[in-house]
């Protein structure tokens, strides 16, 4: 089961950091140089922040 919910959250991250990248290039009016390694910089906090939660929860 915890396999299942870690597996969806990942997903639930990765579709939260695309919107995060696609809102931060809508406000500035383009597209990010280096669009790539910020995606992974908010993506790797993201998943990192939310599978320590999840690590806490299962305890």
């Amino acid at each position: 089961m915890e396999i299942v919910i870690f597996t969806l959250n990942a997903i639930v991250v990765y579709l939260v950091a695309d919107w995060i990248i696609r809102f931060l290039e809508h406000r500035r009016g383009k597209v990010l140089p280096q669009r790539q390694v910020v995606f992974f910089v908010i993506f790797l906090t993201l998943i990192l922040v939310s599978f320590q939660i999840l690590r806490k929860l299962f305890e």
